[in-house]
C-alpha cells in the first residue's frame, strides 16, 4: 500500500488519525496548525501542504463544487463512531488513494461511495 499525505480537519477523532498513521500515512490534523481557521483556509493548507483533505464536513463540496476552490483531492466520510470512522478512512484511502491524489472528490454514501473526479 503507497503512504499517502493526508490532512484530517477537525471534525475528525483522534482514533482516526491514529489508525491512519498505523496504516503508514504523513497525516497532519487543522488542530495542529493552530485554531480552525475556516474551511476556505483549510482548503488552502491542503494545497498548501500537498495534502489530500478527510472530513465529514458537507461544505467542502460546496467549495469544490460551486466555488470552484482549489484542492488537491477530497475524501468525505458519513458521520458514525470514532472506531467506525477510522476502520472507513483506512479502507477509502487504501482503495480510493490514487484517486484522491489525482484531485478527485470521494464521497462514502454508505451504501456506495461515489468519486468525482476533476
Amino acid at each position: 500500500m503507497k503512504n499517502r499525505k493526508l490532512l484530517l480537519d477537525s471534525c475528525l477523532a483522534g482514533a482516526v488519525a491514529r489508525r491512519l498513521r498505523a496504516d503508514g500515512h504523513d497525516v497532519m490534523i487543522v488542530p495542529d496548525a493552530g485554531p480552525d481557521p475556516g474551511d476556505a483556509a483549510i482548503l488552502e493548507l491542503a494545497v498548501k501542504e500537498q495534502r489530500v483533505l478527510v472530513t465529514i464536513d458537507n461544505d467542502f463540496g460546496t467549495l469544490v463544487f460551486r466555488d470552484g476552490a482549489k484542492h488537491i483531492g477530497v475524501l468525505r466520510l458519513r458521520d458514525n463512531t470514532p472506531t467506525g470512522l477510522a476502520s472507513r478512512a483506512s479502507e477509502l484511502v487504501a482503495s480510493h488513494g490514487d484517486d484522491l491524489e489525482a484531485g478527485s472528490f470521494v464521497t462514502d454514501d454508505g451504501d456506495r461511495v461515489r468519486v468525482t473526479k476533476r
